[in-house]
């Protein structure tokens, strides 16, 4: 899949991992990009994201992901009003402050649900839509626990299933639609930062905690825009891609066991 004048829509393109999305992908060719975030995009972002594509076209709306109502009409109102169409969704906001749990769940996994479901919606083949991709950015949180991030964890893990879910032939095959997610280890934005403010208040965890930290190798979020063009053009339906201290490929999940 050529990303020579496709239309885009990230969720979350105003942070550090979405922001290097949005560059990425317009380095590749993506002629029109709609950014949606509830942070603005100021006009050092835009001149940047501009140097990536001259002649590309760049929109902006605030958007509150875990607000449904509002997210529904942005998506069928704003974006589809500004470009009829478009071919990749990419859903990148995530927030983990661990003492506001429906907040974390609301804005990692419903609103990365609804939005998902909205645009299944608008670009299935079965509805008059051209087909697509739908790439959700989750975490290696979402593959394996994390003891003193268990509710960063359940949204993560909630987000690997619900796209696998999704990415199956029968729904391909109807909708034209590929679901795709990528696990990003640690990575050098505004949240890994924050981490040390999450850790739950669990005495036996504060060691592992200050362990886990020390060792990690952490990448830039440049990286993992990489990962995203190359799991949009070359990822499977259905697949999970690992982009971790210089791993850049599809995970392997075991074969099912109960269905």
């Amino acid at each position: 899949m050529s990303l020579v004048g496709k239309k885009a829509v990230v969720f979350g393109g105003c942070g550090g991992i979405g922001f290097a999305i949005c560059q990425h992908l317009l380095k590749e060719g993506v002629q029109n990009l709609f950014i949606l975030d509830i942070a603005e995009l100021t006009d050092t972002c835009r001149n940047l994201l501009k140097k990536s594509n001259e002649q590309a076209e760049i929109l902006f709306e605030n958007c509150d992901i875990s607000n449904s109502t509002e997210l529904q009409k942005i998506l069928q109102h704003n974006v589809v009003g500004a470009f009829e169409t478009f071919d990749i969704l990419v859903n990148s906001s995530g927030i983990a402050a661990a003492d506001v749990p429906d907040k974390v769940i609301g804005v990692n996994l419903i609103g990365v649900i609804n939005a998902s479901l909205f645009t299944l919606d608008l670009m299935s083949k079965a509805k008059g839509g051209n087909g697509g991709v739908i790439l959700n950015v989750a975490s290696i949180a979402g593959l394996e626990p994390i003891p003193f991030l268990p509710i960063y964890c359940a949204s993560k893990f909630g987000l690997v299933g619900f796209t696998r879910s999704l990415g199956v032939p029968p729904i391909f095959d109807e909708t034209g639609v590929k679901f795709i997610s990528i696990c990003p280890g640690a990575t050098e934005t505004r949240l890994f930062k924050d981490c040390h403010s999450l850790a739950i208040e669990v005495n036996a965890l504060k060691q592992l905690f200050q362990d886990y930290t020390t060792r990690l190798v952490v990448q830039s979020p440049d990286v993992v825009g990489a990962c995203v063009v190359r799991a949009i053009v070359e990822g499977e339906n259905g697949s999970a891609w690992i982009c971790n201290e210089g791993n850049n490929v599809p995970f392997d999940f075991p074969p099912s066991q109960f269905l």
